[in-house]
Formats: structure tokens, C-alpha cells, sequence
């Protein structure tokens, strides 16, 4: 069992210096992706015709799923690849499809998750240790409810 990789802590600057690279890294695996999920879709669709086809008897030639699959294969190796290359600069991918990212730091001495969505400027939200990766909460909303007590 390999040893737990120690995290790395961000600041906010940290984060943000890194968004423009993790932008391009993240288009470019969506991108990926889709290509990925058509070409499962297909094959699927077409693995049920040849089935269908063997059942009946009518498959006469040879069919190219097999190819296909390994290249699907293929795929996924390169998607593995490119979502490990996210991981290893520090950051946590939380989903794809959103491009939610999240790093590791301290916020007003409390460890939390700094959050990001691909197509948001720089870091606006944190997450709070403990909670579900959807739950952020907006950077200046502490600052805020401080500022209304007074």
C-alpha cells in the first residue's frame, strides 16, 4: 500500500496563479471526454447490432469492435493521464464536467477547501472541511455577516 501523499497547502494567490494552466487542462479534458463518451455510445450501439445480427444468423463478416474497444481503451489511459496530471500539481478535480476544482489551504485560520468552477475569474468560494463539494460558501460572506453585526 503506498503512503499517504502529504497535501499541499494553498494560499488564495497560490490557487489563483495556477487557474490559467488548470483552465486549458480542464477545456482540453472535457473535450476528451465527450469525444470519450460518444465513441462508448457508439460502440455500445453497435456491439447490441452485432449481437442481434449474430442471434439471427446474419453476421457474415468480421466486425471492427474489438478495435474499437481497444481504442476506447486507449482513452481512458489518456484521460486517467490528464486527470492525474490535475491531481499532481495539489489540486482536488471534482467533477469534469463543471470543471470544479479544489485546493487545499487556510482561511481565516481554518483549513478549508479553496474552490473553483472553470469560467469563474479566481478563487471566489471556499468550502469548509467537513462539507459536500457543492456547498461553498462565497469568500467575502464572512466578512459580510461581521460587517451587518456591528
Amino acid at each position: 500500500m503506498k503512503p499517504l501523499k502529504k497535501k499541499r497547502i494553498f494560499s488564495k494567490e497560490e490557487a489563483d496563479a495556477l487557474l490559467p494552466e488548470l483552465e486549458k487542462c480542464l477545456k482540453l479534458l472535457q473535450t476528451k471526454k465527450e469525444a470519450y463518451s460518444r465513441t462508448h455510445d457508439l460502440l455500445f450501439m453497435h456491439e447490441l447490432v452485432c449481437t442481434a445480427e449474430r442471434t439471427h444468423g446474419l453476421l457474415e463478416e468480421k466486425d471492427d469492435l474489438e478495435d474499437g474497444i481497444h481504442a476506447l481503451e486507449d482513452a481512458i489511459e489518456d484521460l486517467a493521464k490528464d486527470i492525474e496530471a490535475i491531481f499532481a500539481r495539489g489540486c482536488l478535480l471534482r467533477n469534469i464536467e463543471k470543471g470544479h476544482v479544489e485546493f487545499f489551504g487556510t482561511h481565516e485560520g481554518q483549513e478549508v477547501y479553496f474552490s473553483w468552477q472553470l469560467g469563474e475569474p479566481s478563487v471566489c468560494y471556499y468550502r469548509p472541511l467537513g462539507k459536500k463539494a457543492h456547498e461553498r460558501v462565497p469568500l467575502t460572506q464572512k466578512a459580510a455577516t461581521k460587517k451587518r453585526s456591528k
